[in-house]
């Protein structure tokens, strides 16, 4: 038993020695993503400089227009510092709450805001789903941000804001639709393609 123990423990080491003598790691390129917020696996000493609606899907649905803005850490990435700095408030404050309050493990995090365009609009938050690898994910949890999103009920050009979550079966790596009430938009696609040439611009620029 005692050379047993010390051939474990001859093995273990000259296993650490090799690690340490392996070839360095290639150069940092931008990260794996998935659908989740990441936030606190966001770098950040990154930082783009795209606006939010260049990562954010908009829409117009009768009386409102809806903006779907993804929260995770590498879309983040991509934005602005001012745009990526109150977007990251908005995921810290809420994240938590909502990853509680949903069933979904590691829900996928979104900044949502319906505007009016008459006075008196109304507008039903568990309408608005995603489409994501053929499956249709409704909200699994919902946060308000503005006051009065209960009354569902909007003044002409006035926005009510919320933080969704979704189920982290979402991936927006691939094919994603909005769609709310019978109005669906396929515009995800090439938000991704600026998103992910402005994270690879950020990779080189960081080497």
């Amino acid at each position: 038993m005692r050379f047993g123990r010390v051939a474990c423990a001859a093995l273990c080491w000259m296993a650490v020695a090799g690690a340490g003598c392996g070839p360095p790691p290639p150069p940092e390129g931008p990260r794996p993503v998935t659908g989740a917020c990441e936030v606190d696996e966001l770098d950040r000493d990154r930082s783009g400089s795209l606006r939010q609606d260049q990562i954010s899907v908009r829409m117009a649905a009768g009386q409102l227009m809806i903006e779907v803005t993804p929260l995770a850490g590498w879309v983040l990435e991509a934005a602005a510092p001012d745009t990526r700095g109150r977007l990251l408030r908005i995921a810290e404050a809420h994240g938590g709450e909502l990853a509680r309050g949903s069933a979904a493990q590691e829900p996928a995090l979104f900044l949502v805001s319906f505007t009016s365009r008459q006075p008196g609009a109304e507008f039903q938050p568990d309408d608005l789903h995603l489409v994501s690898r053929g499956l249709r994910e409704r909200p699994a949890a919902i946060r308000a941000i503005t006051p009065g999103w209960g009354s569902r009920r909007l003044e002409q050009r006035a926005t009510a804001q919320a933080v969704y979550a979704y189920a982290g079966s979402v991936d927006l790596t691939r094919e994603l639709t909005v769609a709310y009430q019978g109005v669906e938009d396929s515009s995800w696609p090439s938000k991704l393609a600026v998103i992910e040439a402005e994270r690879a611009r950020i990779a080189r620029q960081s080497h």
